[in-house]
């Protein structure tokens, strides 16, 4: 497994690096207990934390491992895509600090090898056709493969730090920040 250490600023070279692939996106953290684990383990269970989009997630609830696949995406796919779940930083994976938001991830891309596995988009409208139940996936680009993904199968790893300066607290924005930022402290105490 090939592990490469980015730094980004400039997300469409990020994006650049991805199209092609299918990969699980994650936390850094998150990436360290799959290293421990030796697999990256499905959250049917809920054990791993929620966003609002997991909680009525088809692969979750069917025990996959989420993916995105960009092999044969185009623009206007990708753009739908971040539009539904932006994976060049997802804010419930931020960080913020005094000066920046920072954003610590981990794209684990599966070996073409096991692409044979990928359960593909179209599995949300079969259920909803045996089911009458919708459950969320977003649409085109995610994939799944069932139960869970051994590290092995995996080709390699982007370690991906991104920066982006913290809004001037002299705008609308800024103030907004500030005051989550600072919200954000009170609950840690």
């Amino acid at each position: 497994m090939n592990i490469e250490t980015l730094s980004y600023t400039d997300r469409e070279c990020l994006l650049d690096r991805l199209r092609g692939g299918v990969f699980h996106l994650t936390t850094r953290d998150a990436y360290e207990a799959i290293q421990k684990a030796g697999e990256i383990s499905n959250n049917k269970s809920a054990r791993f934390p929620l966003n609002t989009s997991s909680q009525n997630s088809l692969g979750r609830l069917l025990g996959c491992v989420c993916l995105f696949d960009l092999r044969n995406d185009t623009p206007e796919v990708i753009q739908n895509t971040l539009e539904c779940y932006y994976f060049l930083g997802p804010t419930w994976f931020a960080r913020h600090e005094d000066d920046c938001i920072v954003w610590d991830l981990a794209y684990l891309f599966l070996s073409p090898e096991y692409y044979d596995l990928i359960i593909p988009n179209s599995e949300v409208h079969d259920y909803y056709k045996k089911t009458g139940k919708y459950l969320h996936a977003i649409p085109a680009s995610e994939v799944w493969v069932k139960d869970k993904i051994p590290l092995s199968w995996i080709e390699k790893v982007f370690l991906v730090t991104i920066r982006e300066p913290a809004p001037d607290r002299t705008t609308p924005a800024g103030m907004h920040y500030w005051a989550v930022l600072k919200a954000h402290e009170g609950k840690q105490r």
